[in-house]
């Protein structure tokens, strides 16, 4: 039974997985991702863990990776959410050490080239496949046609730019993207800013404030959600606004993409 590799690469975590040429995934191993230990330790971490997992068999390895990457280098380019790092290299070091074929791509390209083949995409020609984590990013296909670009970054859809009147800096450095407001990394900084325009204190008398006090710096994408659910007014006011700017940002993807689905 033919087996293969498969990998994903994210900003806080690694997850290596062996699965059948079907589709059934076998065994997935996971870890922090190593972003101290420079560009080769990536790669060095990702090589541990497939050798630590039954790998006969194993015929290649595929990657998804968050972006930007490099398709003709074989590596990712500066990842945004990953600073500091430059150029990681990914696909040699791998090829070397397992001696197999390696195929890299965006995760999100990765996730709905998934979805295509065994998936809710099976039967559509035009497909978006978003995701909302560590940043935001997509895959996309339009007429069957896989969306790639010249460096294999297409579908930064993360990166578009929206206008909304708060000034927020991306991890990309530049103004007003969708992921500065609505990622799992920049929530955080997007709740500063909105206390910074007059939400100071709704923030004092939310649970949010009991749980971290005027260190906002402790705050994070879960406890903000969490806090929510629990009925808080001031996170529930934060949700609705995150979910006004994720609704423009879907509105621009349908509109520049026409998908089905």
């Amino acid at each position: 039974m033919k087996k293969a590799v498969g990998v994903d690469i994210g900003a806080n975590y690694l997850r290596v997985s062996v699965g059948t040429q079907g589709g059934k995934i076998l065994k997935i191993v996971r870890a922090s991702t190593d972003i101290h230990s420079g560009p080769m330790g990536i790669s060095n971490q990702i090589i541990d863990m497939i050798h630590s997992i039954e790998t006969n068999d194993v015929v290649g390895i595929g990657i998804g990776s968050a972006g930007p990457v490099d398709l003709h280098k074989g590596g990712l380019s500066s990842p945004v959410n990953m600073p500091g790092l430059g150029f990681v290299p990914i696909v040699k070091p791998l090829r070397r050490e397992f001696g197999l074929s390696v195929i890299l791509q965006n995760d999100c390209v990765a996730a709905v080239m998934g979805e295509k083949k065994y998936g809710a995409g099976r039967m559509i020609k035009n497909l978006v496949y978003v995701t909302i984590s560590t940043g935001i990013g997509a895959g996309i296909y339009v007429d069957g046609n896989l969306l790639s670009g010249k460096d294999g970054n297409a579908h930064e859809i993360g990166h578009i730019t929206m206008e909304i009147d708060y000034g927020m800096k991306c991890g990309c450095g530049k103004l007003g993207h969708w992921e500065a407001y609505c990622s799992g990394k920049n929530i955080p900084h997007f709740v500063n800013t909105l206390m910074k325009k007059g939400g100071r204190k709704q923030f004092r008398n939310s649970m949010l404030y009991d749980l971290c006090g005027q260190d906002t710096s402790l705050l994070t994408s879960k406890m903000i959600y969490d806090i929510a659910k629990k009925g808080d007014s001031f996170c529930r006011g934060i949700i609705q606004e995150i979910g006004k700017i994720n609704a423009i940002g879907f509105a621009n993807i349908v509109n520049a993409y026409d998908p089905e689905l």
